[in-house]
């Protein structure tokens, strides 16, 4: 739901029984031993929902990958691994409608990557709040690397496609 912390459905054996709407800073992958710290709401999802229609994905080259996530200034990095994506969609996108809204403009689309924190609990975080560390992909010092690149904007995709006289390329090349 639009403007509320994402909920899941999740299964509890115990009771054979799923049970839902629930809130992800009580969702756990795996089960804690009795002296873990809980994370509160505010720090496991960083947003709340944006559309009412999401999509899941995974981007299988990192998955499972051991990722670092930023909670802010002051606070101190946690660790996990990287499970899926939640791409937050134009709503009634499926029906073929268009949303001129947050999630239609570049510079505000939002997606949530689903990470597995080391405490059992589970995490939401964009990209530029996640330091992905595959060992076969990353040099050693990528972690302390802070990247300077500016946030996508509709802007400058339109002055990039601007100095084209093609919109698909090059027009010599065709089947």
């Amino acid at each position: 739901m639009r403007n509320r912390p994402l909920c899941f459905q999740v299964w509890v054996d115990s009771f054979a029984a799923c049970f839902d709407k629930i809130p992800p800073h009580c969702v756990y992958w795996y089960e804690p031993d009795e002296f873990h710290s809980d994370l509160p709401l505010h720090k496991v999802q960083m947003w709340e929902c944006l559309t009412g229609s999401i999509e899941l994905w995974q981007k299988s080259q990192l998955a499972d990958v051991p990722v670092i996530i930023n909670l802010g200034k002051g606070l101190k990095p946690i660790t996990g691994h990287y499970w899926f994506t939640i791409d937050f969609i134009p709503e009634q996108q499926h029906l073929g409608m268009i949303d001129v809204g947050d999630s239609e403009l570049l510079e505000e689309h939002k997606e949530g990557n689903v990470i597995k924190l080391a405490n059992g609990q589970i995490a939401i975080y964009p990209n530029n709040r996640i330091k992905w560390l595959p060992v076969s992909l990353t040099p050693a010092d990528a972690a302390a690397r802070i990247p300077d690149w500016e946030v996508a904007t509709n802007e400058q995709w339109d002055d990039w496609w601007s100095d084209s006289d093609e919109i698909l390329g090059d027009s010599k090349w065709s089947y």
